[in-house]
């Protein structure tokens, strides 16, 4: 071999030499830009992850947080839900035309950022055994609801002649039936409005309808059940205005008029305030 040619074999070696060290120095580099991105990009998703989780606990003890007098308004603004919305439906003895339903959905939506869907079983004129006897819970549970606004029928329970003690225990049975169907929604039992042509019309069992009422209102107590009690709360503000019962009701002596509408909407916004026992919902 000549020395050119020997020094031309030497350089080449050295250039392979360089080559496969360059190469791997590269490689090296590389893996450990990899290894840090890698590393980076689970610190970020841990962080993302501890974030959601502690915006869940957040949430979590919000909802929580005073429980057992919590208001309803409270109770749909922080109840957890798969989505956004809400749900809330209103149950029993009630028109849809009854216009304090307009201010009570706009109050409830403007409280909650406009994430309530609304929802109605009207069963007006139906009496509690009816309530049962048509299966009305099964239209109820496809609304899914998150609170129930269960408008009791002592109307219809006196107009029926049934029993005080059939009606309280037909009553429950309603309760219940929506409780098994829906488990983790809060029932809130209202009462209607007072009536002017019903105070003296007693049944056959020498009952009116205020002997139903009564007798819900116990079983409700006794139970210890969510209660908005506009009944009383409405005979309430009649009394400090000064203002006549058939002064707020149509012709017929049980319909609310403008007047009527008016303030058994505004009862029932100053109930949706107030503190409850939420516990019984979710």
């Amino acid at each position: 071999m000549t020395k050119k040619s020997g020094f031309i074999l030497f350089v080449l070696i050295l250039l392979t030499i360089g080559v496969v060290w360059f190469g791997q120095d590269y490689q090296k580099k590389q893996k450990l830009a990899l290894l840090e991105m890698n590393g980076s990009s689970q610190i970020n998703k841990d962080d993302s992850s501890s974030k959601k989780e502690e915006n869940e606990s957040s949430k979590t003890e919000t909802f929580e947080k005073n429980r057992d007098k919590k208001s309803v308004l409270d109770y749909i603004s922080t109840v957890p839900t798969e989505d956004r919305k809400k749900s809330v439906s209103f149950y029993g003895d009630f028109s849809e035309s009854e216009n304090w339903l307009t201010s009570v959905e706009k109050n409830i939506n403007e409280q909650a950022n406009n994430q309530v869907e609304f929802t109605y079983i009207a069963l007006p004129d139906f009496d509690s055994y009816q309530l049962l006897e048509e299966n009305s819970v099964s239209s109820l549970k496809e609304k899914t609801p998150d609170v129930v606004f269960f408008q009791v029928p002592i109307y219809g329970d006196q107009v029926r002649d049934i029993s005080l003690v059939d009606s309280t225990d037909y009553i429950m049975q309603n309760y219940d039936a929506i409780k098994k169907a829906l488990p983790d929604a809060l029932v809130v039992f209202v009462t209607p409005n007072p009536s002017s042509s019903r105070k003296e019309d007693y049944n056959s069992r020498t009952l009116i309808y205020t002997s139903y009422l009564d007798e819900v209102l116990e079983m409700v107590k006794e139970n210890n059940l969510p209660l908005f009690d506009l009944h009383k709360a409405f005979n309430g503000e009649l009394e400090s205005a000064n203002l006549a019962l058939e002064s707020t009701l149509a012709e017929d002596g049980k319909t609310l008029n403008d007047k009527g509408n008016e303030i058994y909407s505004s009862l029932f916004n100053k109930e949706l305030m107030g503190p409850v026992d939420t516990t019984t919902g979710k």
